[in-house]
């Protein structure tokens, strides 16, 4: 029995890893990853730190090893695009210009994110196995792996999987150092804390939440005990506060160092005194205020320099942190202050409080929702000094879980769920008290519970791989409605291109192809042969601005169809149809400009949108990509005939 309790969890985490790396042939590049990737394979082969600085050091250099191990053609760091520290444009010319092989790098990059998410589930076991044993540990464990949301970002090259182990790498080790202070934990909790200052800015959150935690130990009148250098001794009262503090600046000493060892222990960014970072200081620093757009309208609101730039300013004059690591800090809230972002049918830079609340209750599964319901009946229903104890003891876990909700409930960046994914461990961890002892009769009908919505869980799971990415629960309507909500990286992050081949390969019949894509996959390595309409933002190949709409097949990201990324955002409104005709009559007696006909070629797009959203799509590819088969005098229709609110 004892051998078998072991094996399962082993057995459990197997599968997690095979689930979330088999599905890589389904998943085409997502928008980030050519970035993150490209930007790690920098930092290792050029010794400079320019390209992409703003998310996380670890997991670009952690995805970038493979690569290095491989004969691959890498792009020269030189020329305009080092100059200006493009790193879209070195994505590109890595992924789909030199010849490599963008599945093979895909799943190299992939399969050291896997093992990061591995190491994040098997945390997430060994954690409510100490608190509630073997049957709430697998609990836990079982709602991790078939979390689609763990299971699609544990498989893409992006710091969202890194970001949600360092915090609960950091909140585990510092918990245990306000209970024992040892050489042992000061050193794992600075080793922890550097590992979650490498995965990504957000881990600036954990000042606030260590804090709260140290408060709510002191709160607990226990001595507590010390061990350092062959010397120990107890600790009470008001002295365990500076001895706490003491322990924990000694670990953020370590954790910075082990920031410098990400830079080479160097300042600069680059060797290159010419060579810049992408945004000059002055603008990210907001030397001048940033002006946001607040609804998309006139009204805008001014961003002064917080306290963010403050430090940023005063760790450069000293030169605190490495030059990169500061830059990325102050580029991250600078574009934090204000994101184009699209919700439920509004378009908005500064973002709503609701959008993170619904796109939990969206896309979490029912079981799940239903277990954290469960979770808190067995917390009222149990003990009082039972629930007591139960509190203490998850400390951490929900003093992160409060303080990481008021921090992305009140956040402007709102552009994906996945801001979300580190507080799915925190609470699949405190869902393993359903598999605690508490009473025979209680326990076996909590056990049955549990099991039951384990089980629905795993089936909501399975039935959307490999599209992991693209869940939604039944109350949005299930992955095919989830678009009327969210998009971008909560659904559509140009990752269904693999699908999208398969299914012309069966259903077109010579027939013209259209296609407005939004991603940074690379359409020609399908051999999609399409007229790209719409997409001008995110497509750098040769193409006509203006090309004929005929009849035939039109492939539509669901990004795209809602034109979250266009100056046609929303319903179609009078003004954008009187500037469509007159646009249209205008370039019909002469060519006019580029720019002209850029600006036609998207209120174009906006009314054939607008036209396709009233019409059911022919097929959905992908959860992501509307299929529309059109016929000439829809395309007539679609374009000409008299506008209808």
């Amino acid at each position: 029995m004892l051998l078998l309790r072991r094996i399962i969890p082993l057995l459990l985490l197997a599968l997690f890893g095979w689930m979330a790396l088999s599905t890589s042939s389904r998943v085409g590049v997502t928008f980030d990853e050519t970035a993150h990737l490209t930007a790690g394979y920098s930092y290792w082969s050029s010794g400079e730190y320019r390209l992409q600085p703003e998310n996380g050091n670890l997991p670009q250099r952690l995805a970038a090893i493979p690569s290095l191990a491989k004969d691959i053609q890498a792009p020269a760091w030189e020329g305009e695009a080092w100059t200006r520290a493009d790193v879209w444009w070195f994505g590109r010319e890595l992924f789909f210009h030199l010849g490599n092989d963008t599945a093979n790098l895909l799943l190299a990059g992939r399969s050291m994110i896997v093992l990061l998410a591995v190491a994040l589930v098997a945390l997430v076991y060994f954690w409510s196995y100490k608190l509630f044993g073997h049957t709430g540990g697998i609990i836990s464990l079982g709602f991790a792996i078939f979390s689609p949301h763990l299971l699609a970002h544990g498989a893409l090259i992006t710091s969202d999987i890194a970001a949600a182990l360092g915090f609960l790498l950091a909140l585990g080790s510092w918990w245990k150092l306000c209970h024992h202070i040892t050489t042992g934990r000061i050193a794992f909790a600075g080793v922890a804390m550097g590992i979650l200052a490498l995965a990504k800015y957000s881990s600036a959150l954990f000042a606030p939440i260590a804090l709260l935690i140290l408060f709510v130990r002191c709160l607990r009148p226990t001595p507590i005990p010390w061990q350092l250098f062959g010397h120990r001794g107890k600790l009470s009262g008001a002295r365990r506060i500076p001895a706490i503090l003491g322990g924990g600046i000694v670990a953020a000493v370590l954790a910075i160092i082990i920031i410098w060892s990400a830079y080479g222990f160097r300042y600069f960014a680059t060797q290159s005194a010419d060579q810049e970072f992408t945004k000059p200081w002055s603008e990210i620093l907001m030397k001048k205020p940033r002006l946001v757009s607040e609804h998309l309208s006139t009204k805008t609101t001014a961003h002064h320099a917080g306290t963010v730039q403050k430090f940023v300013s005063w760790s450069r004059e000293h030169h605190l942190l490495p030059e990169a690591y500061l830059y990325g800090l102050a580029f991250t809230d600078y574009h934090a202050r204000g994101r184009l972002a699209y919700f439920a049918g509004e378009y908005r830079m500064t973002g709503w409080l609701e959008f993170f609340p619904v796109a939990f209750a969206l896309k979490t599964t029912i079981p799940a929702l239903l277990l954290f319901v469960l979770t808190f009946i067995v917390f009222a229903r149990s003990k009082a000094i039972c629930r007591a104890r139960w509190i203490y003891r998850l400390t951490p876990l929900l003093v992160f879980v409060g303080v990481y909700w008021a921090f992305t409930i009140t956040s402007h960046l709102n552009i994906g769920h996945r801001h979300l994914l580190p507080i799915y461990p925190a609470l699949f961890i405190v869902a393993g008290v359903t598999g605690s002892r508490i009473g025979a009769r209680q326990q076996r009908g909590l056990l049955i519970a549990a099991l039951l919505l384990l089980c629905w869980h795993g089936i909501e799971s399975w039935k959307v791989r490999p599209h992991y990415l693209t869940y939604f629960n039944q109350l949005a309507g299930g992955p095919t409605g989830g678009h009327r909500y969210f998009v971008d990286s909560s659904l559509d992050w140009g990752q269904g291109l693999p699908d999208l081949k398969t299914w012309l390969v069966e259903n077109q019949h010579d027939e013209p192809l259209f296609l407005s894509y939004f991603g940074s996959d690379n359409p020609q390595r399908f051999d999609l042969q399409a007229t790209r309409i719409g997409d001008l933002y995110f497509d750098y190949s040769p193409r006509q601005l203006l090309p004929p709409l005929t009849g035939g097949v039109y492939c539509i990201s669901a990004t795209m169809l809602h034109r979250v990324y266009t100056q046609t955002r929303g319903p179609w409104s009078a003004d954008q149809e009187r500037a469509y005709r007159e646009a249209a009559v205008s370039l019909a007696t002469a060519p006019g400009t580029s720019k002209q006909q850029e600006a036609f070629a998207q209120l174009r797009f906006g009314r054939l949108c607008h036209f396709l959203q009233r019409r059911r799509a022919d097929a959905l590819v992908a959860n992501t990509i509307f299929v529309y088969r059109l016929t000439n005098e829809e395309i007539d229709i679609a374009l000409n005939s008299p506008w209808q609110r």
